[in-house]
């Protein structure tokens, strides 16, 4: 899963892309504004942590995301949006949007448009993917129309995806996104080619100054998740040894870096859950939708474990943890035998059995 970073600029975007890729690791170099960075990050996760220090596990993989950090999109003239739009199709691949916006005062760096003001660049950028979203929209309209009028054979799916095609750009005119229009799943698998960034997941992270994170941050349209955090101090986090960190964080009087509050957020907004498992020395978070059946979930490991389904055995990880090990979470009945429909649920640690 892939998270699109997208900003004006000067709003901090790429110290915070640094400060998030470092948790996994990494050091990108960001130093050419003018090109897109990636980054593979780890999701942090206690409980995936706690069962590898009880097993004593060789190997610990953590759920992972991607981070693309965009140049700014400076949308103050023709020639900014030119080069904007050269950006689409590179957040349209992603899976979610990450809009980071400037709260803090820097006389050392001009403002985007001489002013800052948060909830003005988010409304700037939800009406850009507006605007991206309905030429797509219309343009398909313009090829549906005429394809409906030939004999073919498929002209009855033509005129269904021509009348919600219509329907889409009544409400992308009335400034409403794409997200809010699509009823159904047959809807909706309509226009899943056509990855419109106004059905996207978004989160707005808000960069405060250093002296502001407990400040109020105004809620962003839509009822967004919202998250309050200073990239300059994330980037500072970043850059100290982990022993250091910890001391760092309690003098703000934080429990965790915001990159990783942040990692965690946009895992969450993309309706992901991780089951845990435990094999062959290794301990491993899986990422699955939310709503995944079993024997996808099986099928998320290896596809033989799909074909050959027998039953989930299964635990949730506060009964394992209560219980103390697998064997007295078993002798209290807390370990349970699912079938291939048992809807897999955040944390459950899971033995899958199966035959091929």
């Amino acid at each position: 899963m892939r998270v699109a970073l997208v900003g004006p600029p000067q709003s901090g975007k790429s110290t915070l892309f640094s400060a998030v890729a470092a948790i996994g690791g990494s050091h990108v170099d960001v130093s050419r504004a003018d090109q897109p960075h990636l980054a593979v990050v780890k999701v942090s996760d206690p409980r995936l942590d706690l069962l590898a220090e009880h097993y004593q596990s060789r190997k610990t993989t953590h759920a992972e995301l991607e981070f693309l950090d965009l140049p700014g999109l400076d949308l103050r003239d023709e020639a900014g949006r030119h080069r904007a739009r050269s950006h689409w199709a590179a957040m349209r691949q992603s899976d979610m949007l990450a809009f980071v916006v400037r709260a803090f005062e820097d006389p050392a760096m001009p403002a985007y448009r001489d002013r800052v003001d948060p909830s003005a660049d988010v409304s700037e950028l939800l009406d850009e993917m507006l605007f991206a979203d309905l030429d797509q929209v219309t343009s398909r309209i313009g090829k549906l129309q005429a394809a409906v009028k030939k004999p073919t054979g498929d002209r009855a799916e033509q005129e269904r995806e021509l009348e919600l095609m219509r329907r889409l750009a009544e409400m992308l005119e009335n400034e409403r996104p794409i997200s809010k229009a699509v009823a159904t799943e047959a809807e909706d698998k309509m226009i899943r080619s056509f990855a419109f960034l106004s059905q996207k997941p978004v989160l707005v992270a808000v960069n405060c100054g250093e002296g502001a994170l407990e400040a109020d941050v105004p809620r962003e349209p839509g009822g967004r998740t919202t998250l309050a955090l200073s990239a300059k101090i994330e980037q500072e986090i970043s850059e100290l040894d982990p022993p250091e960190r910890g001391k760092f964080l309690a003098d703000l009087g934080l429990e965790a870096p915001a990159g990783e509050r942040m990692v965690r957020a946009c895992y969450e907004a993309l309706d992901l859950v991780s089951f845990l498992t435990v094999v062959s020395g290794e301990c491993r978070a899986w990422t699955v939708r939310a709503g995944t059946p079993a024997v996808e979930a099986a099928g998320a490991i290896h596809g033989d474990m799909a074909r050959g389904f027998i039953r989930a055995e299964t635990v949730a990880f506060d009964d394992y943890q209560a219980a103390g090990d697998m064997k007295s979470a078993r002798t209290a009945g807390k370990i349970r035998l699912e079938g291939k429909s048992y809807i897999v649920r955040d944390g459950d640690i899971i033995n899958f059995r199966f035959n091929v």
